[in-house]
């Protein structure tokens, strides 16, 4: 993926910009005693591209991407926490210039809220202080951090990153130029992306990807490789339905499932 194939806000589009300037530019930035830069902060739901815009713009960049889920390095040894954040960061630094990707960046503050324990509290600080450690001015390391829960970082991890870029669900705008993206190698007739976009309100692209990709199975099992817009939208159908049963919520004790939609239309409220 390039940055080019991307369907991206306004906003995450200069921030993008304002990062590349700044890789460009680093030594000037280092002259005027800019160093706190290129530490950014990716916030919003699963699906909405954060891993996908930070791959692209390590090729645009020809950089190294190291990608980390920090409920990967988060050991049930706590000690062993605190280790592989270092170590983490020390990969990072031999292969600079890179770019450091460290996803569910919230994980570690919502153990530390759950569970007060001095190595745990060690594993945090650690990870704060490789944090304030590592540069771009210095190191040639890009830090992008990814949070699908920005309630549960608390104000010192925050307060680390220079810029929060928000990742927001598609809009339908957004969603017709995911759909021409996805669809540019398919053959579907009479193929309406405006359509599809009116009918997919909520979903976000890599929900969309899901949705073609059904609707390309559903064909092939009929032997067929050209699709219709109807494949598709019944392929909308077919999400819509899976998605009702992610929601469903399993009764222990009875074979009975109810569908918890979070609504309250019963006079009863599902525990999720």
């Amino acid at each position: 993926m390039t940055l080019g194939d991307l369907v991206l806000t306004g906003d995450q589009e200069g921030e993008i910009k304002k990062l590349m300037k700044a890789i460009e530019h680093r030594e000037y930035l280092a002259d005027i005693g800019l160093r706190e830069i290129g530490k950014i902060l990716f916030v919003g739901p699963p699906g909405t591209g954060k891993t996908t815009v930070s791959r692209a713009l390590a090729h645009e960049l020809s950089l190294p991407f190291v990608e980390v889920k920090l409920s990967m390095i988060t050991s049930q040894y706590l000690g062993e926490t605190a280790k592989n954040v270092e170590k983490t960061f020390e990969v990072a630094k031999r292969l600079s210039p890179c770019i450091l990707f460290i996803d569910e960046f919230d994980s570690v503050a919502k153990t530390r809220r759950s569970d007060e324990h001095a190595a745990l509290k060690r594993a945090v600080n650690t990870l704060l202080k490789s944090i304030d450690d590592i540069s771009l001015i210095r190191d040639e390391v890009i830090l992008i951090g990814a949070t699908n829960h920005p309630d549960q970082l608390d104000a010192a991890a925050w307060r680390r990153f220079d810029e929060i870029v928000n990742f927001p669900r598609p809009d339908e705008a957004m969603r017709a130029d995911i759909l021409r993206i996805i669809t540019e190698r398919m053959e579907i007739a009479e193929f309406d992306p405006v359509e599809v976009a009116e009918l997919t309100q909520g979903l976000t692209g890599s929900d969309l990807r899901m949705v073609l990709r059904e609707a390309v199975l559903e064909a092939l099992a009929e032997e067929r490789t050209a699709l219709t817009q109807q494949d598709i939208v019944n392929a909308v159908e077919e999400f819509e339905e899976r998605d009702n049963l992610k929601n469903m919520n399993m009764m222990d004790d009875s074979d009975q499932m109810i569908a918890g939609d979070g609504g309250d239309s019963h006079g009863h409220t599902h525990q999720h």
